[in-house]
């Protein structure tokens, strides 16, 4: 794993992952995937078989509910911090579970909400409605909850060590 990436500079890998995740939402879409790939690359932990299990996170579970980009967010602090095995019992899942609220909080703080129809104002369930979100300029909105995911993850995740 490339823990480097988080230690070497903490302010420099909250930048790369914020930039990563913009740049990958607004060329390919899918916010929960854009913060997946993120980190999978930041921390050379890539995995094709999670990025295509965070693809219908997306959107907000594909039906504007809990932020897809959060989940994510969630999904990488395990990867991280989760636990490695259930034989460890309850005891093993207490650190990713207090790193996930840390997240939760967060993002809380700063959209007032955690769910993704609150936050873009877009009937996810309604396939015409969301495809025309991404033609019009306030696509960008995605854009920015992806990169500002990723930089509370990459805080979250520097904090941790």
């Amino acid at each position: 794993m490339a823990d480097s990436n988080i230690m070497r500079s903490p302010e420099d890998f909250k930048r790369e992952a914020a930039e990563r995740a913009y740049r990958y939402e607004c060329e390919f879409h899918g916010c929960s995937q854009t913060v997946v790939r993120t980190f999978q690359e930041l921390l050379g932990m890539e995995d094709d078989l999670l990025l295509k299990a965070a693809a219908p996170l997306c959107a907000g579970l594909g039906l504007g509910k809990s932020c897809g980009a959060l989940a994510a967010g969630v999904m990488v602090l395990g990867m991280v911090h989760g636990r490695p095995s259930m034989e460890e019992g309850l005891g093993g899942l207490m650190k990713g579970f207090m790193l996930a609220q840390a997240l939760v909080r967060r993002f809380e703080a700063e959209y007032g909400t955690t769910v993704g129809y609150e936050i873009s104002n877009v009937d996810w369930a309604d396939m015409q409605q969301a495809i025309q979100f991404f033609s019009t300029p306030a696509a960008e909105k995605a854009c920015e909850v992806s990169a500002k995911t990723a930089e509370m993850v990459a805080d979250i995740l520097s904090e941790a060590g």
